[in-house]
């Protein structure tokens, strides 16, 4: 039985501090989440950021299927 897809979306993890520091929405992680159990805009990781070449909180923006590809 396949899995049902519509459940699930990407999301890009983007760094907190990079964001403030460029004014620009750029990217280090691309995920896919559940949105029925997790809450996408409430969802935060701390990740390595290689801009800022240290641990920095990563929060979720939606991107499309085709950047994906």
């Amino acid at each position: 039985m396949a899995r049902a897809t519509k459940k699930r979306a990407f999301f890009a993890l983007f760094c907190t501090e990079c964001k403030e520091n460029l004014g620009k929405y750029m990217f280090n992680y691309k995920i896919l989440i559940n949105t029925q159990n997790q809450n996408p805009k409430e969802f935060e990781l701390k990740k390595f950021c290689s801009r800022c070449n240290k641990h920095q909180v990563h929060k979720t923006k939606q991107i499309s299927r085709a950047q994906n590809k």
